[in-house]
This record gives structure tokens, C-alpha cells and sequence, in this order.
């Protein structure tokens, strides 16, 4: 009979623990490029007008090697070998595709999780629900989170832009090193992430300093949903998936079957091949072949980032150089996720770089930079 008490508590522990945090974080480990699939997903279905990319491969980028900082004598096919994993790799030079290639297992349709790109994909769709009227980037997120005026006093002060920004003055520590109690692990693997945000308290004011963290875009994709009555997923596809040409359906990963809050810091998955069409968008300032699908205004707040804000900016990063002994911000932009997804945009050279796959370790951002000096001599 005691075997059976046993047996029955155990069996109900696993019962109760199996949809918690802990336990998820416990049984699919770290998360990997296909972990949306262990998610309830939205679809986001695009039109029936896709946009494709002119094709002009560079065969000389198949042959020529290169030598020094990253590279040891080798193509860029050979490196990519050497570092990325299973994974895709994707160069756009003035609206054509120069160098198209996969490593391991992927192919260029593979569906990937972007990651911490997912933040920039989600500043497009804030910015173009301030265009259409939905919200203010001074909105306060009580305004559309109420539930947080009985909460700490400081959510009054928290805005729509301390979120994009990453100035929200929240302690929160993000962490990547496997710890299945750790506040990250709790986010991407727990239910109901407003109970989360409901629970947090704050380090400082917010606007105070730049902190980068995924909850503050957690917070802002229950905002946008509200704001805009519509799920992520939803208002991505009637204005972005569909305007923008999107070739494949993708996914956005959500909390729970039950509360449907869409992880807009780090669960959508696509192909390279649209995600560089977001790249195109922000080179072309907001416009899609005449269209205005986001202000020029909003591009340009989101693509010029400072010092003091940790060369961050609406979910965008620019790239530090040299000059005269000093480091600069370039006007080259990027966007990057937890295991070297990246889409970097060289506005100097009209270049698209774009690479996702399943490897950390590498920082694929400086790569392009020192790539597209040689592509376009």
C-alpha cells in the first residue's frame, strides 16, 4: 500500500509540475532554433503576392579566400562550415542575391527561431500601431495594463518607449546559463506571463538607464495586443507578412493554450528569406516599393542609437569603429538573437546580410561588417 501512495504522489506531482516553468525548462533543456514547436503557435499567413528577390550570384564569392581577424585562409562557404552548425546564410547587394548558402542539415527554407530578433520585428509592429493611432510611445503602460496600478507605484512612470528602449528600471536579470529557476528560464517556458510581470519590482526609475532584458518586451507585446484589440500575430500579418510580400507562413510562440500572450521578445520563427525583407524596410526608411508601411521617423529613432543607451535602440544595435583613436557609431545596423541569428543592414552599401541557425559562440555581426568592405571594393 505505501508503494501505492507513492506511486500516486509521484504521479501527481509530475501532473501538476508538467506545465510549470521548472519542469518544461528541466525537460527541453536550453532552448534550441526549433523550440517554438514545443509551443502553442499563432500563424502568421502571408498574401498572394509575394516579393522576390532578384538573383545575381557572385560566383567569386564561392572561391575567393579570405585571410586574417576571423578567417584562416578560407571561403566564406568554408567558415561558415567551420562555425555556424546547421544553419543558412543569406547576402542581398542592391535588392539581388549575391551569395545564398546552407550548412549542416538546414536549407534556406528552413523555419527558424529568430530569437532576440523577434524585439526589432516587434518595434516595427509598435511603430506602425503609433502611425495608425493605436498608441504613444509616451503612453504610459498602465494605460493599457491596468492591473499593474495596484502594483508597484512606479509602473505609472514606465512608458511605451522606456520599454523600447530597454530603460525600464525592472529587476530582471537576464541569463542564459541554463538555469531552469532563473527569472529567463521562468519567461520563455512559463504560463501566464502577466502573473510574471504582475510580481516585478524596480532596480531604479525607469528611464533612469538602459538595461538590456526580455520582459521589457514581454510587457510591450501585451501592450501592443491590447492597444491594438488584435493578436501579435494577427496585426503582423495584415501589416507586415502581407504587405512586405512574406514567401512563408510563420510562427509566433505563445505562453499558454489558455492565455495566448505571444512571446514578442524571442518566439518568432521564419525563413532568412523574409526576415531579410524587414532588413529592406528599415534601408529604404519605411518604404516598400512606394509605399509608406512605417514613418521614416520611427526608421531612423530605431537605426541611430547612442552610447548612454548601450548602442541599443528599438530593438536594433548599431556597429562600433574606429576613428582617430575614438570609437563611433556606424550607420550600420543589426539585430541578434541568442544563437548568432543575425540580420545585419549596411544602409553605406545597400547590403542585407542575414544568418540563423543553431550555433553560439560566434559574433557574425562583426563578420558582415568586415565582409561588406570587401564585397562592395
Amino acid at each position: 500500500m505505501k508503494c501505492s501512495y507513492t506511486f500516486l504522489s509521484v504521479a501527481l506531482l509530475i501532473a501538476t509540475c508538467s506545465s510549470c516553468a521548472t519542469f518544461k525548462a528541466i525537460r527541453y533543456g536550453s532552448p534550441k532554433p526549433d523550440t517554438y514547436r514545443h509551443f502553442e503557435c499563432d500563424t502568421i499567413t502571408p498574401g498572394r503576392k509575394p516579393y522576390v528577390f532578384a538573383v545575381s550570384q557572385d560566383k567569386s564569392l564561392d572561391t575567393v579566400k579570405f585571410n586574417g581577424g576571423r578567417f584562416n585562409h578560407e571561403t566564406i562557404a568554408d567558415f561558415f562550415s567551420r562555425t555556424r552548425g546547421n544553419g543558412v546564410l543569406l547576402i542581398i547587394y542592391n535588392d539581388s542575391i549575391v551569395f545564398e548558402n546552407s550548412f549542416g542539415n538546414a536549407n534556406v527554407d528552413s523555419i527558424y527561431n529568430i530569437f532576440s530578433i523577434s524585439k526589432a520585428v516587434t518595434s516595427l509592429a509598435t511603430g506602425i500601431a503609433v502611425d495608425k493611432g493605436y498608441l504613444k510611445l509616451s503612453d504610459p503602460v498602465t494605460k493599457y495594463i491596468p492591473e499593474l496600478l495596484a502594483k508597484d507605484s512606479l509602473f505609472k512612470s514606465l512608458t511605451v518607449e522606456h520599454l523600447l528602449d530597454m530603460r525600464t528600471g525592472l529587476r530582471f536579470k537576464e541569463s542564459y546559463a541554463g538555469n531552469p529557476f532563473s527569472q529567463t528560464a521562468k519567461l520563455f517556458y512559463g504560463n501566464n506571463v502577466l502573473n510574471q510581470i504582475e510580481d516585478l519590482k524596480f532596480d531604479c526609475k525607469p528611464g533612469t538607464k538602459h538595461c538590456y532584458n526580455s520582459m521589457a518586451t514581454a510587457i510591450l507585446g501585451i501592450v501592443l495586443e491590447r492597444a491594438t484589440k488584435l493578436p501579435f500575430a494577427i496585426f503582423l500579418q495584415d501589416n507586415v507578412w502581407i504587405p512586405l510580400g512574406m514567401e512563408r507562413t510563420a510562427f509566433v510562440a505563445l505562453d499558454d493554450p489558455v492565455h495566448r500572450h505571444a512571446k514578442t521578445y524571442g518566439g518568432i520563427a521564419m525563413t532568412v528569406k523574409d526576415l531579410a525583407k524587414i532588413g529592406r524596410l528599415y534601408l529604404n526608411k519605411g518604404n516598400w516599393n512606394g509605399k509608406q508601411i512605417i514613418s521614416e521617423d520611427f526608421i531612423n529613432r530605431s537605426i541611430a542609437s547612442t552610447f548612454d543607451n548601450g548602442t541599443y535602440s528599438f530593438g536594433w544595435n548599431n556597429i562600433i569603429n574606429q576613428a582617430d583613436g575614438k570609437e563611433i557609431i556606424s550607420p550600420k545596423f543589426f539585430a541578434i538573437g541568442l544563437f548568432g541569428q543575425v540580420l545585419f543592414c549596411d544602409p553605406i552599401h545597400n547590403l542585407i546580410f542575414v544568418t540563423l541557425g543553431d550555433k553560439k559562440g560566434c559574433e557574425f555581426h562583426w563578420i558582415f561588417d568586415d565582409l561588406g568592405n570587401v564585397i562592395t571594393k
